[in-house]
């Protein structure tokens, strides 16, 4: 997708795309809930460490695991930020701001989903995904990565296998392995001809 020169949503996008990549890249790269992300202050992050300090659902503080390249995308925008969106540099700010008026304020729940959509409907060809859907899609890819389910759950907050367990998808893996022999019976088979 191009924007034409000039344009209000070129101006929009070139004001915010740091932001906004590593708001995006931060959901991809942790498989955070979109109110974890919207509630990040200054202090809860460790560079240092690759990790983030959240409050998961019920109140319960947890230290989540970030990829180093989704670190990188929020110190890429955190290079910006107190110029752009005049946010205070305190330990008890938020992370992730909006300019309003002449200052700063939190981004929503709800302006980051919008976010969400408004990207992923570009890249997406009109078919727009969610927050909770990257989270999703993290979940998958560190399942089929680690194979680990207790790691899974650790990593997105739950506290159930049942839950968990929803990221992993033993149907389709069955499928996978049954369309593998299957070629493979009938690969033997014409090899016999």
């Amino acid at each position: 997708m191009t924007l034409p020169d000039k344009s209000r949503k070129l101006i929009y996008f070139k004001r915010e795309k740091e932001r906004d990549f590593a708001i995006l890249s931060l959901f991809l790269g942790s498989g955070i809930r979109v109110n974890e992300l919207s509630n990040l202050r200054l202090r809860d992050m460790d560079f240092e460490e690759k990790q983030i300090h959240v409050l998961r659902k019920g109140g319960k503080k947890d230290v989540v695991a970030v990829s180093p390249p989704s670190m990188q995308d929020i110190k890429d925008y955190l290079a910006v930020r107190t110029e752009r969106y005049r946010g205070s540099n305190d330990d008890t700010a938020y992370l992730f701001l909006t300019r309003m008026n002449d200052g700063a304020t939190p981004l929503s729940n709800r302006a980051i989903e919008a976010l969400v959509k408004k990207y992923t409907k570009a890249f997406k060809s009109n078919k727009s995904m969610s927050p909770h859907k990257l989270r999703h899609t993290y979940g998958t890819n560190l399942m089929e990565q680690s194979g680990d389910i207790h790691l899974l759950m650790t990593q997105l907050g739950h506290t159930s296998t049942t839950t968990a367990a929803l990221y992993t998808n033993p149907e389709q893996e069955k499928a996978k392995k049954a369309a593998k022999l299957l070629g493979e019976k009938r690969t033997n088979y014409l090899e016999k001809d």
